[in-house]
């Protein structure tokens, strides 16, 4: 919503929070502290490598939908470890999300 309302730097905020979540996730699969992301340097580079692609790297709605789906993405694939189930139910809420209207 913060994209379609051209709050850029909401939507970064929100797109950051995902990626946050996600290396919380990752880190509480493996078993590495998961709080402030103390655990993150810990995560497999494979892992890490795929996020970096949810990095902001401009405020424009274009950079900001490629974040996001990124994100949206790596959320679906960190879920599919623990609870393919749920992934694979909330895989096109989420995708429709992150297409324009």
């Amino acid at each position: 919503m913060s994209i379609e309302r051209h709050r850029w730097w909401q939507a970064e905020h929100w797109i950051s929070a995902v990626r946050d979540h996600v290396l919380a996730l990752a880190c509480l699969r493996l078993g590495h502290p998961a709080s402030y992301a103390k655990g993150s340097h810990l995560l497999p580079q494979e892992l890490t490598a795929s996020l970096e692609k949810t990095l902001v790297r401009s405020m424009d709605e274009e950079e900001l939908r490629r974040a996001l789906e990124a994100a949206t993405i790596s959320l679906v694939a960190e879920l599919a470890h623990t609870d393919p189930d749920l992934a694979a139910r909330l895989r096109p809420m989420l995708t429709e999300l992150t297409t324009p209207d």
